[in-house]
């Protein structure tokens, strides 16, 4: 079995399947999409958050934001005839907005979904400039396996430069699979 990944001509980009260098860069989703104007849809979601020290879990009521948005995405990836997309648009959004509930400081989370020609793309505003880093778990740690995650199951995963936004994009499928 082959495997097919993207690879971007830009000096920023790291292919995804380069897994001695798995990393995240410094850019913008318009750095990549080349702007807004060339997205076919473009989805954001605002959501308040409640003050809490740090180290204090997360409310109950904010956690539940994770699987609304996950359903939004999942009916919207259904909408635009992408299904073979939702279940890693899913796991990879409960870690983005995870992330952005434990580790964010701003007072709101934005969530974003934006669907140009040829790429789905998520975004989660936690409002925080501390940038998002892929750590790598020993086998025995409950934590610190979120961002390899996430870039292993997108093409491209990426933050803000100035660490606000985490990002990643899905490259969409020229020949749709067929269900099992």
């Amino acid at each position: 079995m082959t495997s097919q990944s993207t690879t971007y001509r830009s000096p920023i980009w790291t292919d995804r399947d380069n897994a001695t260098e798995r990393r995240i860069v410094a850019a913008t989703v318009e750095d990549v999409v080349g702007g807004t104007e060339t997205a076919r849809d473009d989805l954001t979601l605002k959501l308040r958050r409640d003050p809490r020290p740090a180290g204090h879990p997360v409310a109950v009521h904010e956690s539940r934001w994770i699987g609304h948005l996950r359903r939004v995405s999942a009916a919207k990836l259904r909408h635009w005839g992408m299904p073979c997309l939702v279940d890693d648009a899913q796991v990879v959004i409960s870690e983005l907005v995870t992330n952005a509930l434990v580790h964010g400081t701003g007072d709101r989370i934005a969530f974003r979904l934006l669907l140009a020609t040829d790429l789905f793309v998520l975004e989660v505003d936690d409002g925080s400039a501390q940038l998002a880093h892929i750590t790598k778990a020993d086998a025995l740690d409950e934590n610190g396996r979120g961002m390899f995650i996430v870039s292993t199951l997108s093409s491209l995963c990426s933050v803000s430069p100035d660490g606000t936004k985490t990002w990643c994009i899905f490259t969409i499928p020229t020949t749709p699979r067929r269900s099992q």
